[in-house]
């Protein structure tokens, strides 16, 4: 089976999502199997999606190509940094645009899901 991968080549796998062209659920599983369903979940919704998602809600998206793998890691951490620091007003801010994400890409996410070795997506949405 090899190695493990990192999160780093997890987040790459998942920003794959966000591109402007049709995606590879399989590809992605590929790397996300490695990793429990809960931690897949999170780093999409957590990590990945508040960093990529403008690409995919832009009507003319500026990535088409992917993502390059060392800018986007550095983005992540910084992003994940800035949560870690931030205020009262930050954290809602934060918890606010996730439920927006996990609303939104709740489709995406469903079907990735379907790839990994659980099969089921776990309940997130109040709808």
């Amino acid at each position: 089976m090899g190695d493990r991968p990192s999160d780093k080549q997890l987040c790459e796998a998942l920003s794959e999502l966000f591109v402007d062209r049709p995606v590879n659920y399989q590809a992605i599983a590929n790397v996300a199997k490695h990793f429990s369903v809960h931690h897949v979940e999170r780093a999409l919704f957590e990590w990945v999606a508040p960093v990529c998602y403008s690409n995919a809600l832009a009507p003319i998206p500026s990535i088409w190509t992917g993502f390059e793998p060392d800018q986007l890691w550095r983005d992540i951490v910084a992003h994940r940094q800035a949560c870690v620091t931030a205020g009262w007003f930050g954290r809602v801010r934060g918890y606010t645009q996730t439920r927006f994400l996990r609303y939104y890409f709740a489709n995406e996410w469903r079907e990735l899901s379907q790839y990994l070795p659980s099969g089921n997506p776990p309940i997130f949405n109040d709808r």
